[in-house]
């Protein structure tokens, strides 16, 4: 289930019980029917919410999802986890155009996600940055090849095994082309030094985002990918 952050989230100014919104940006399907359409809204509650302070090294905001809202007001219950957090489109955007890669924000920061168990994912970020940029410099130093000069040639060469790991590693869990999660897609993407642990079925606590250097922000418009637990319980 993909969705965007209707508000954004914050360590700092949130506390627990505070209302969260989405709105799923693809419909959801079971057994070939459309279940959650596009657009629907998603009303979860922040379950831990906890700034950096002095004797605090680590912020967390905790999240679980309770319901959806369909066409006339009808609910459905939810029992569906945080699989995966990507920074804005806007903000995904700006990485693939090349602002702010210096700092290291955006897809091309290499931000690593974390999944349930504290297993660390490696390999699998700044794939469509990373594929962005190796196709323009390639296509440039393709220039410096007709011109005659080596160094580009050597330079293109490389760039094109660049793209090449880049798709491959957007096969195992990344963000595509367009800068959008995957379903394949685990942990946190082109959001700087933060970390994911996804819960388990029927944790009342909800799937947590951690940093150790920074407190934990998400922008309205950040996106999500949540996975049923058990099936999308009144979807009839």
């Amino acid at each position: 289930m993909n969705a965007k952050l209707s508000q954004p989230i914050d360590a700092k100014k949130n506390k627990p019980g505070d209302t969260v919104t989405a709105r799923t940006s693809e419909a959801t399907k079971s057994e070939g029917k459309v279940v959650i359409p596009k657009g629907s809204k998603l009303v979860g509650h922040v379950t831990e919410a906890k700034a950096r302070t002095k004797g605090e090294s680590e912020s967390a905001v905790g999240i679980v999802f309770d319901k959806a809202i369909l066409k006339h007001g009808r609910e459905v219950p939810l029992n569906v986890t945080l699989q995966a957090v990507g920074a804005s489109q806007s903000a995904a955007s700006n990485s693939l155009a090349g602002d702010d890669l210096s700092a290291g924000g955006g897809i091309a920061g290499g931000t690593s996600g974390r999944v349930s168990g504290g297993g660390a994912l490696g390999g699998v970020t700044s794939t469509a940055g990373a594929s962005a940029g190796a196709v323009t410099n390639t296509a440039a130093n393709v220039g410096g090849v007709a011109g005659g000069t080596a160094g580009s040639a050597v330079n293109s060469t490389a760039n094109v095994a660049g793209a090449t790991r880049a798709t491959s590693s957007e096969a195992t869990g990344g963000l595509n082309a367009a800068g959008h999660l995957t379903s394949n897609s685990r942990g946190v993407f082109g959001l700087e030094g933060m970390n994911l642990s996804s819960a388990a079925a029927n944790n009342t606590q909800g799937s947590l985002i951690t940093s150790h250097s920074r407190n934990v922000h998400l922008d309205g418009g950040t996106q999500i990918l949540l996975v049923s637990q058990g099936g999308v319980s009144g979807s009839k």
